[in-house]
């Protein structure tokens, strides 16, 4: 007992990743239990609600597993090193064949426990250094039928070399340093930065025409500023069966707080009770740092989406937002 409390006291981010990893492949979550503290906290960025304890998680994950047993939908937890929201060390997570990557996942410790763990789509996985290395998998007993069989692989073969893997590692640890950049609150409430995003407010040599509703979609659609994406659709058919689209625009703003600000406001089409199709804005943040930064919608995206889920906005509660089903656009 005691070589495991020892261990157990030293448990490293990485070794909780393997943890996890072990579980995904081998459908046994009974050590990753052992390990997760009481406040342990799991979240997605492709679900809005998050768990926060111990409990609400065994709850989720034992039928989860028993799921992916039932359909032999293999999930695979490759370990390797993207460095994202103070982590270095991740998982490159992948279902039904190893190339088909979906997300990242990192993990927290504190005092020898797993307190959390983060699945993540920004950074994309295929921006990740992999490692070839899938804990678990050639330790599978395949005398244990409920076991998938794809799963006892019993060699791996290593994409990278070690020497390869850790020089890279440094690279990207390097890089991480020196394109830093923190997300908040900015200045403005939601509805501020959709005018100064779509350019009705504050000085512009040709300000835009207030152009919000429309009958046909693509029109409106049309309209929006030139540096929009669509980030996500959204249903719930308490209100409606059609979909409301999300979209994301940026401005830059000055700021004694940094360097650089851009401001980020995220808006929607939606079908109205009038029968028309109309922009709402809903949440909004700001994107400090020292040098002006590659396009962050997405990463601003994902922070505002979190936002509407814990605190709401003026246009849904928070009830009503995590009652209807989020589908975020890779």
């Amino acid at each position: 007992m005691k070589p495991l409390e020892e261990k157990t006291s030293q448990l490293t981010e990485k070794e909780a990743l393997s943890i996890y990893a072990r579980m995904m492949h081998t459908l046994d979550s009974s050590e990753f239990e052992s390990f997760l503290s009481e406040d342990f906290s799991y979240s997605s960025q492709k679900v809005l609600t998050d768990m926060n304890s111990k409990d609400e998680f065994i709850e989720y994950i034992r039928p989860k597993l028993e799921t992916i047993k039932k359909t032999k939908s293999s999930v695979y937890a490759e370990l390797g090193v993207c460095p994202a929201y103070g982590h270095t060390d991740c998982l490159i997570m992948a279902q039904g064949d190893k190339s088909n990557l979906l997300g990242v996942a990192y993990a927290s410790v504190k005092e020898g426990k797993i307190s959390g763990l983060s699945l993540c789509i920004v950074p994309t996985p295929d921006s990740a250094i992999r490692s070839g290395i899938y804990p678990g998998l050639n330790e599978v007993d395949p005398s244990l039928n409920e076991v998938n069989p794809d799963l006892n692989v019993k060699t791996e073969k290593v994409i990278i070399t070690e020497e390869e893997f850790q020089r890279k590692k440094q690279q990207l640890l390097n890089l991480g340093k020196e394109e830093t950049y923190q997300i908040g609150f900015s200045g403005y409430d939601e509805v501020q930065a959709y005018g100064m995003a779509f350019g009705l407010l504050g000085e512009r040599e040709t300000p835009k025409e207030d152009f919000y509703e429309s009958t046909n979609f693509n029109n409106l659609e049309s309209s929006l500023p030139s540096d929009t994406i669509k980030v996500a659709t959204y249903v719930n058919k308490k209100y409606s069966t059609k979909k409301i689209y999300f979209y994301v625009c940026s401005f830059t703003e000055s700021t004694q707080r940094a360097n650089h600000q851009e401001v980020y406001s995220l808006f929607s089409i939606m079908w109205s009770r009038d029968s028309l199709w109309e922009l709402n804005p809903w949440y909004c943040c700001s994107v400090l740092s020292e040098e002006p930064q590659a396009p962050l919608h997405k990463e601003a995206a994902n922070w505002m989406f979190k936002g509407v889920a814990t605190t709401g906005c003026l246009i849904a509660s928070v009830d009503d937002f995590k009652n209807g089903t989020l589908e975020i656009i890779k």
